[in-house]
C-alpha cells in the first residue's frame, strides 16, 4: 500500500464521515427513510466519491440491510433506534462506517455500549494482534453495560473493489481466527442488543451485487442490463434505486430478481435480530501499518 493509495483512502474516509454526520442530523420521527438515503448518497456523489455500498438505514431490531427501494413509503418512527450504515470508495478503495441515533432516552446506554466498544476495539487493533482479542474486547464491553454482542455480526478485511474481502472480526472472543496484517484497512463495527444476539435472516431484499457477469441462459436483454449494472458499481453492493433510468419500478424490479434467479445476481437479505431486540452499531474504517493504526472515517 503506498502514500498514493492511502491518501486516496483518507479522502474517502473524510467524504464517508461527512456523510454520516450530515444524515445522521436528518434522523428524526416521521422523515422519509428514503429522503435520508438518497441525501447521503448525494453528499457522497457530490464530494468526489462514489457510495461502495447502498446507504443503510436499519431501524429498532433491523440490524443491518434495510435500504429504501424505488418509491419507497417507509418512515422514521418515534422512539426509534435508528443506525445508519454507508461507505464511500474513489476508484474502488473503499471505507465503511456507521452510527446510531437514538430517538428515545431509555436506549441510550444501548448505544453507549456498541460505542464503547468500537474505541476498546480500536485501542487493541495492532498489526500481529491475534483477531480474537479484539472480539473479546467488543464483549467484555457490551456485556458490561448488561447488553449482548450480536455473535454472527462483526467487522471484516476491506480490499479494492471487496467489501467484504474474507477475514471476519467478530463481536464476541473466537480462537483462530488469524492476526491483523499491517498494510490493510479493518472496518470495526460492534453491535449491541437487548434481545438474544443473533440475527437472522429476513425475507425482503433491497440491496444486490453482481455474483458473475459471465452466466449461461441470459437473454440479450438480461445481459445488457447485467453489463449496465456492471459498469456502474463493479461488483460492490447496488440498491434498484440506481437503476430507476433503465425502465418502469416494476421493469426494473423483475430485472433484478430474474438476474439473482439465474445465478448473476447475489441479494443482501435484511438481517433481523433473532428474538426482536433493538440493536445499536457504531462502525470506523481503520489502517493499519507497521507504525501503528489511524481511524480514517
Amino acid at each position: 500500500m503506498n502514500e498514493e493509495v492511502i491518501e486516496i483512502l483518507r479522502k474517502a474516509g473524510k467524504i464517508a464521515a461527512k456523510a454520516r454526520e450530515e444524515g445522521a442530523k436528518l434522523i428524526k420521527p416521521g422523515v422519509k427513510v428514503i429522503s435520508i438515503c438518497e441525501t447521503v448518497e448525494k453528499i457522497i456523489i457530490e464530494s468526489g466519491a462514489f457510495p461502495a455500498f447502498p446507504c443503510n438505514l436499519s431501524i429498532n431490531n433491523e440490524a443491518a440491510h434495510y435500504s429504501p427501494v424505488i418509491n419507497d413509503t417507509k418512515v422514521i418512527p418515534e422512539n426509534a433506534v435508528v443506525k445508519l450504515d454507508l461507505g464511500a470508495h474513489i476508484d474502488g478503495y473503499i471505507t465503511d462506517t456507521a452510527v446510531t441515533v437514538i430517538l428515545d432516552p431509555k436506549y441510550e446506554k444501548l448505544a453507549e455500549a456498541s460505542k464503547e466498544a468500537l474505541d476498546k476495539a480500536i485501542e487493541t487493533i495492532r498489526a500481529g494482534v491475534d483477531i480474537g482479542e479484539i472480539g473479546k474486547a467488543i464483549e467484555r464491553t457490551i456485556k458490561s453495560y448488561g447488553y449482548k454482542p450480536i455473535a454472527n455480526l462483526g467487522g471484516h478485511l476491506i480490499r479494492r473493489y471487496e467489501l467484504h474481502a474474507g477475514i471476519f472480526i467478530p463481536n464476541v472472543y473466537e480462537r483462530g481466527m488469524g492476526r491483523i496484517i499491517e498494510d490493510n484497512t479493518y472496518a470495526i463495527e460492534p453491535f449491541a442488543t437487548d434481545g438474544g444476539g443473533k440475527v437472522i435472516e429476513g425475507k425482503e431484499i433491497t440491496i444486490f451485487a453482481v455474483r458473475s457477469t459471465d452466466v449461461k441462459g441470459l437473454t440479450d436483454e438480461e445481459k445488457d442490463f447485467l453489463m449496465k449494472i456492471y459498469e456502474k458499481v463493479n461488483k460492490n453492493p447496488f440498491s434498484e434505486r440506481w437503476f430507476a433510468n433503465l425502465g418502469e419500478a416494476e421493469y426494473v424490479k423483475q430485472m433484478i430478481r430474474t438476474l439473482m434467479r439465474k445465478g448473476a445476481l447475489r441479494g443482501y437479505p435484511i438481517l433481523l435480530e433473532v428474538k426482536k431486540g433493538f440493536v445499536s452499531q457504531f462502525e470506523h474504517t481503520v489502517l493499519v501499518t507497521r507504525d501503528g493504526v489511524e481511524v480514517i472515517t
